[in-house]
C-alpha cells in the first residue's frame, strides 16, 4: 500500500527497463516492513543532475545508479565512501538531509557473491579481462588477493593493477597463472560478437580448479558455458547484482538485508 508517507527509491539508468533492482528492493521493503517503494527511471545523461535535485526535493530514500551515470553520480556527491572514492564511480546514492553521499556497492557485492559461492581468496591470483569501471570495482573487491592482473585493450590506462596488452600470448600466460578469471568486458551483451570473442580466449590454458566469472546476469554467457564444459567452476553476475543491492538496502535503511526474499524476487 503506497501512501503519502511512503518513501521513494529509484534506479536511474539509460536505458533502465531491463533492471532487476526494483523487484529485489521492493521484496526487501515488504519483508522488513519498510514503507518505501523503488521505481525505475529512464534518465538521459543531460537530465541526470536535475533528476538528483528532484529526488532531494521529495526527500527520496536513495537511488541506485547504473549505466551510463556512475561517473556523473560520482561528480555530484558531497561526500564519498572510501570505496567510491578509490574506484572513482558511484552506483548507490544516499540522500542524507542536505547531503548526497555516494557509495560503490559493486565491489563489495562481487566479493560477497564469491564468498557465498564458496570461494576463498587466501594466496589466490585473479585475472580481470577489461579495464572499465566494472573491472576497477571488481579489482577493489579482490584487493585481499595475492595478485591481480589485467588484460586490456588500453593497458596504459590501468593504474590500479598490473596490466598487459590484449593479445593471445599475454592471455595464455596470464590464464595459466590465474585461480580466478573475471570477464568484465561488455562483449557478452552482444550475441553477434560474443562467439568470436570467446573463441579467442585460450581457456585451455587454465589449470584445473580455476574459476571463471562473468558480470552478465540475464543469461548464461558463452564464456561460462565453455568453461563449465571444461570442468571449471563458474559464477555469473546474479550474485553480484543481489549482494550489491543488499548493501544498498542496508545503507538506506540501517537494517540487515533479507537476502532470501531478494534472491527469490531476482529468480522470478
Amino acid at each position: 500500500m503506497i501512501t503519502g508517507r511512503t518513501r521513494l527509491a529509484a534506479v536511474l539508468g539509460w536505458p533502465v527497463s531491463h533492471s532487476k533492482s526494483p523487484p529485489m528492493m521492493n521484496a526487501a521493503f515488504a519483508a522488513t516492513g519498510v514503507d518505501a517503494v523503488m521505481v525505475p527511471m529512464a534518465v538521459p545523461p543531460e537530465d541526470f543532475a536535475a533528476t538528483i535535485a528532484t529526488l532531494r526535493t521529495v526527500k527520496a530514500l536513495g537511488a541506485s545508479v547504473t549505466v551510463p551515470h556512475k561517473l556523473a553520480a560520482h561528480a555530484l556527491c558531497h561526500e564519498l565512501s572510501p570505496a567510491a572514492r578509490d574506484i572513482g564511480a558511484v552506483n548507490c546514492l544516499a540522500l542524507d538531509g542536505e547531503l548526497v553521499v555516494g557509495h560503490n556497492t559493486d565491489a563489495g557485492g562481487f566479493e560477497d557473491s564469491l564468498t557465498a559461492a564458496g570461494w576463498t581468496s587466501q594466496g589466490k591470483r585473479a585475472l580481470i579481462l577489461g579495464a572499465g569501471g566494472s573491472a576497477r570495482a571488481v579489482a577493489y573487491g579482490l584487493r585481499q588477493l595475492r595478485a591481480i592482473e589485467v588484460i586490456a585493450r588500453r593497458p596504459n590506462d590501468v593504474t590500479w593493477a598490473r596490466a598487459w596488452p590484449w593479445d593471445e600470448e599475454n592471455l595464455r600466460d596470464a590464464m595459466s597463472r590465474a585461480d580466478l578469471v573475471i570477464d568484465c568486458t561488455p562483449t557478452a551483451l552482444d550475441p553477434a560478437t560474443e562467439p568470436a570473442f570467446v573463441a579467442g580466449l585460450p581457456l585451455d590454458a587454465l589449470r584445473p580448479g580455476a574459476w571463471v566469472a562473468s558480470l552478465v546476469y540475464h543469461r548464461e554467457p558463452l564464456v561460462l558455458t565453455r568453461a563449465k564444459a571444461a570442468g571449471h567452476t563458474t559464477l555469473d553476475g546474479r550474485g553480484m547484482l543481489l549482494h550489491q543491492a543488499a548493501r544498498a538496502f542496508t545503507i538506506w535503511t540501517g537494517l540487515p538485508a533479507p537476502i532470501d526474499a531478494m534472491s527469490a524476487a531476482l529468480s522470478e
